[in-house]
């Protein structure tokens, strides 16, 4: 087994494992991680609205998206008994609005498109405008994009489920190539992002068989 990476942030790790052991598609294609207690997650992280089709807008109107290397003393102890076989180079991250940094490198059009994420989770009144520029209009809830003008594969994976879920629209995704640049987190959004799509198009699927 190749090492990858002994940067632990609890957040992703918590909502890909409920992801993976709940996937329609995933399940038995993509190893869970290790599952991680609650008590130890910041429930209003950007990683969280990614993942979870309950988040609570109404407790956390907005999110939360930057990072800080959390001190050892603090780590769970069941973070620690497992990442410190790599004891110089083990890290472990936690949501801090006022000390953290921007981790995962979130460009503009990655927080354009969180922002309406956040909208459609909140209400689902969200619509999508053809634009070549990229803007949210909070007041109207209107995302103004196109996504092949979208800079980051982050942006494009959200674009990809707004469209999905909203408009009913697959046809930006109906290629054999991957969006994902290969880092963790584009590449677990897409995997939830295909498993939308199957379910979408297998109850799409099963009203045309009804019908017939």
């Amino acid at each position: 087994m190749t090492l990858t990476s002994t940067r632990l942030v609890p957040e992703l790790q918590k909502w890909f494992y409920d992801f993976v052991t709940n996937s329609s598609v995933n399940r038995y294609a993509v190893p869970a991680p290790v599952d991680i207690d609650d008590v130890y997650l910041t429930p209003d992280s950007f990683i969280a609205l990614l993942f979870n089709d309950d988040y609570d807008t109404v407790t956390y109107p907005q999110y939360k998206y930057l990072y800080k290397e959390e001190s050892i003393s603090c780590w769970p102890n069941r973070v620690k008994t497992r990442i410190m076989i790599y004891p110089t180079c083990a890290k472990y991250y936690v949501v801090d609005e006022d000390e953290g940094t921007n981790l995962f490198n979130l460009q503009s059009n990655d927080l354009t498109l969180l922002d309406a994420l956040l909208s459609y989770r909140d209400s689902t009144a969200l619509t999508i405008i053809d634009s070549g520029t990229t803007s949210y209009d909070s007041t109207a809830d209107i995302l103004y994009a196109t996504y092949s003008n979208l800079s980051t594969s982050l942006s494009k994976l959200i674009f990809l489920y707004l469209d999905l879920v909203i408009n009913g629209n697959f046809s930006n995704y109906n290629n054999s190539s991957l969006v994902s640049n290969g880092d963790v987190l584009t590449t677990m959004y897409e995997f939830y992002v295909i498993d939308k799509y199957f379910e979408v198009m297998t109850a799409r699927e099963s009203d045309i068989t009804k019908f017939d």
